[in-house]
């Protein structure tokens, strides 16, 4: 079976080579852009051009996936600061009770730890 690539939707061609007071000037098309990035799976900086319409589903997939990432390294700080809170207010409630002449409990649950 054979495969074509349909023509523009808007009704224009990438790039195409006129006439212009005797010189030739290629005409292209705004949406016909370069894309410069690292491939993942090769491990090489690639530079393709292609319609924009066309690189918008392979966009949207990447912006997902730094958007996980982002998502799992704030969630990743997050619970390293609920962590230090935590001790943060250890250490505060040993020494408030340090202060009072009062070591309780905590404090000989803290130096056990």
């Amino acid at each position: 079976m054979e495969t074509r690539i349909a023509d523009c939707p808007l009704g224009a061609k990438c790039e195409e080579v006129k006439t212009e007071n005797g010189k030739p000037v290629v005409i292209r098309c705004p949406w016909y852009v370069e894309i410069r990035g690292f491939d993942a799976n090769k491990g090489a900086e690639v530079s393709n051009w292609g319609c924009a319409i066309a690189w918008m589903p392979t966009l949207m997939i990447n912006t997902a996936n730094e958007s996980r990432k982002n998502t799992a390294a704030t969630e990743s700080f997050r619970n390293e600061m609920v962590k230090q809170g935590a001790q943060t207010q250890q250490v505060m409630l040993v020494a408030a009770q340090l202060a009072n002449g009062k070591p309780g409990k905590l404090l000989e649950q803290s130096l056990c730890e």
